[in-house]
């Protein structure tokens, strides 16, 4: 196994410690507590570290003169425990054969059942099998300190929480080989064989359903983080992860209506002016979307609250922010404009990604994987369409404030066709596919092409809801909208404005974009 710079650091560090006036506790803390981090374990991952474990021993042990002992640090691997590891004050370079004694009387509890002995007094690392173990001398390997940089690797090969299963099995295989060294029936060879096919068979379902629940573990451990992140951000900064065209997730919403719902009505009416008051700005669809849902969900549990002066009551606002996005705010030719930006910006920016960004993507992203350890390649490992997402997003967002900013509907349409001369001459290049047949589920290539988020997405909120908004009196053309089905909805997208064969449109816009972003042809 080779040696990463952190290795590095870690031994550079080590060769030059004075461990003579070290106690155990500053072996434990100050050297060993940073070798497994060094290892791959850490405490509260699934290579999860237990400190101090206390053990009861039973009257045949109480001869050592205690009823319980305390083992320093048991690694775990998988939640699995595979070796011990005993801190020993570094007053004496040599340990003894007493120390080993009383590591093994901890490895073979049976609350332990660890097959590996580790000893450190900071000057050497020893290694010892708890099952074959009869002498001080029987140590499977030792790393001193002196020889540290030459000796490492391979007791990280070992004890690393990335390669000790690797190990324990290469160590049964030669156990395997020496007892066939002096077998004379091939009988027994073939029944071995037939058994180990068994075994590799019945492993397999064990094998996917621990990939199975370790992903679902990270999963539902990501998604109690990002709630508690959301609830310690900002009202301003919640709102801005209410409006990433990438990030299709209710979550923020929720945590919004998590905030009206245990409110003070003040503290409600302060809310809900507010998500209006950004709704009225310049966003993106998905925060235009995730509006609808939030009202819905206040119509439903019968939320109301004053009237102000943005917010008359949430079944008027629930109208007007669902009437808006289904009409792409028909009303206002600016916020009008602005919807079909939003539109064409994303299609352009997921056919430009596909096209000139795909190849450099695959190359990073096999290199990100590269540095993972199983458990990251299980749960975190990076896919090409992972990163194709975010670069789209970005993208996205970029093109979207070339023209979200102007003042006038004409100047965002001036904008919308500079997109679409480019976005004509990219289609002439081919889409290049993900490996390994992925997908990046955005239909961004489809915006304002027969689909979109705006309408389909306040349509999927309301649908179904149509005995809910007939009871509350909305407005007939809401209920109607709510009561369409799918290919009526596809077809009632607000169609884009087409640039008039006559209008002139300013070529340094298009140059401008080009050079801005690379594009060649």
């Amino acid at each position: 196994m080779k040696l990463n710079k952190l290795d590095e650091l870690f031994l550079t560090n080590w060769i030059n410690l004075n461990f003579e006036e070290w106690n155990e506790s500053d072996v434990r803390e100050e050297f060993i507590a940073p070798l497994l981090k060094i290892l791959g374990y850490s405490k509260g991952t699934v290579n999860d570290i237990i400190r101090e474990k206390s053990l009861r021993l039973s009257k045949p042990f109480h001869r050592i003169g205690r009823k319980n002992v305390s083992i320093d640090y048991i690694p775990s691997l998988r939640l699995k425990s595979f070796w011990i590891i005993e801190a020993k004050p570094g007053k004496a370079k040599e340990m003894g054969y007493g120390d080993l004694l009383q590591a093994h009387l901890y490895a073979i509890h049976p609350e332990v059942k660890a097959p590996f002995i580790v000893l450190c007094n900071g000057w050497e690392i020893r290694v010892y099998d708890a099952y074959h173990v009869d002498s001080w001398d029987d140590a499977i390997f030792i790393c001193r300190q002196e020889d540290c940089f030459d000796s490492f690797a391979e007791l990280k090969g070992i004890l690393s929480a990335d390669s000790m299963l690797d190990y324990q099995r290469k160590r049964i295989l030669h156990t395997v080989k020496d007892t066939f060294a002096v077998e004379i029936d091939e009988n027994k060879l073939a029944a071995f064989k037939n058994d180990v096919n068994r075994l590799v068979d019945e492993s397999y379902p064990l094998v996917r359903e621990n990939v199975r629940q370790l992903r679902i573990s990270t999963w539902r451990k990501e998604e109690e983080k990002e709630r508690k992140e959301l609830e310690k951000l900002d009202l301003k900064l919640l709102f801005v992860r209410m409006d990433i065209p990438t990030y299709a997730y209710l979550t923020p919403s929720k945590e919004f209506l998590r905030r009206v719902k245990n409110g003070s009505q003040k503290e409600r009416e302060h809310l809900i002016d507010h998500l209006l008051m950004n709704y009225r700005s310049r966003p993106h669809a998905i925060f235009r979307v995730q509006c609808c849902y939030i009202l819905l969900s206040l119509l439903k549990d019968d939320i109301e609250v004053k009237p102000s002066t943005y917010v008359k009551s949430i079944k008027s606002a629930f109208e007007e922010v669902v009437l808006g996005n289904l009409t792409y705010f028909s009303h206002n030719p600016l916020s009008h404009a602005l919807c079909h930006l939003d539109n064409t910006s994303l299609r352009l920016a997921k056919k430009l990604s596909l096209r000139f960004a795909m190849d450099k993507l695959v190359k990073n992203t096999d290199e990100y994987n590269q540095t993972l350890t199983t458990e990251d390649r299980v749960i975190h490992k990076q896919t090409v369409a992972r990163m194709m997402v975010r670069f789209i997003g970005l993208l996205g967002e970029n093109l979207w404030r070339e023209f979200c900013s102007l003042s006038s509907a004409n100047e965002v349409w001036d904008g919308i066709w500079s997109l679409e001369i480019i976005e004509k001459v990219i289609e002439t290049f081919p889409s290049k596919s993900y490996p390994d047949g992925d997908s990046d589920l955005l239909f961004f290539d489809s915006y304002g092409r027969g689909f979109d988020m705006l309408f389909m997405g306040t349509w999927d909120v309301i649908h179904g809801s149509e005995e809910l908004l007939i009871k509350k009196e909305v407005s007939e053309e809401i209920i109607n909208y709510a009561g369409m089905d799918r290919e009526e909805a596809l077809s009632s997208i607000p169609p884009s404005e087409v640039c008039p064969k006559d209008h002139m449109l300013d070529e340094s816009i298009v140059k401008d974009l080009m050079n801005k972003y690379a594009i060649r042809f």
